[in-house]
């Protein structure tokens, strides 16, 4: 009972402790150097089912290099009591990464620092950015923000060079449950004028008690506010364009307006989960560019900026 209290309040550790198959649950860490020039995203996950049950490390380096590296089942360990895991002789928490990877197609081996971390702010109506469908078991797909924003040091050694990290930032988030929705739409970029600004947004049809409907989140950080945008919040989408370079999207509550805009890059493939197996195949780039503009609903402008080395998938629509 403890645990399943724990984990419901703390999205961020090990869901899956009573999962046997159809299940998978894996983190997403965006880390950037101050350069801009080594952005490494690295995916520690589990997917559990009847056929091919392992723990997996997925990456993509530089936005075109990515490898999948499998573990057994065994190599995956976690704590019950905080969000910790082991991979391997890989560490992983919201404080830190160590890593120790050799595969034919890339090594890394180096431990990264996080600091002054800004958390997803929790309540009792949400406990993770998911509200109140956190608390129902029936959900295909779980999603749950760990850090919205924090700045990095340590050094990594990638390929046989020394890559250093310190200034530079990152993001961490994670998802859980039997499949990725059927399509959905997701970007993030925390590469504005100073860092203060953080952008995260996810829209996906959800299937719903045999029926579904389209729901989607998204975060806005400026400055030291924190502002929530989703389908349980009466927050709606207002206006959606989407061609096949650029997307256009406006979000509409009761106190702000949230225009954005993102041009599509190049992207590269990733291994996603149906049923808890690792065979579905999407493309993610981490090069789109993105412009916001946050205004109140009367009009008054509150921010506005472009954005560098925003992830972006677009899958279905």
């Amino acid at each position: 009972m403890f645990y399943q209290w724990k984990k419901l309040f703390n999205p961020e550790i090990f869901q899956g402790k009573y999962k046997k198959r159809n299940y998978f649950e894996g983190w997403y860490y965006k880390l950037f150097d101050s350069t801009f020039m080594h952005p490494l995203i690295i995916i520690p996950g589990i997917s559990m089912n009847q056929s091919d049950s392992h723990s997996f490390i997925q990456i993509i380096y530089q936005g075109t290099e990515v490898d999948y590296i499998r573990y057994d089942l065994t190599d995956f360990r976690y704590s019950e009591k905080e969000f910790a895991l082991w991979i391997g002789d890989n560490y992983f928490t919201k404080n830190q990464i160590n890593l120790h990877i050799l595969s034919n197609k890339i090594s890394i081996q180096g431990k990264l620092s996080f600091y002054n971390r800004i958390g997803f702010p929790k309540t009792l109506y949400h406990p993770g950015i998911m509200g109140p469908f956190s608390y129902l078991p029936i959900m295909e797909c779980y999603h749950g923000i760990v850090n919205i924003h924090h700045q990095i040091s340590g050094k990594l050694m990638i390929a046989g060079e020394s890559i250093n990290y310190d200034k530079g930032y990152g993001y961490i988030e994670k998802d859980w449950g039997t499949s990725f929705p059927k399509r959905w739409i997701w970007f993030q970029s925390s590469h504005f004028p100073k860092g203060k600004v953080t952008v995260q947004f996810s829209v996906a049809e959800i299937p719903f008690l045999g029926t579904s409907f389209e729901g989607f989140l998204s975060i806005f950080r400026y400055k030291n506010n924190i502002i929530l945008f989703a389908t349980y919040t009466g927050a709606r989408i207002r206006y959606f364009y989407k061609s096949d370079t650029y997307l256009w999207i406006t979000i509409q509550d009761l106190r702000f307006c949230l225009e954005i805009g993102v041009v599509a890059a190049d992207g590269i493939e990733l291994k996603a989960p149906i049923k808890g197996i690792m065979k579905r195949t999407i493309l993610e780039t981490t090069f789109a560019t993105i412009r916001v503009r946050l205004s109140t609903r009367q009009g008054k402008l509150l921010y506005e900026g472009n954005g560098k080395n925003t992830g972006l998938e677009i899958v279905g629509y």
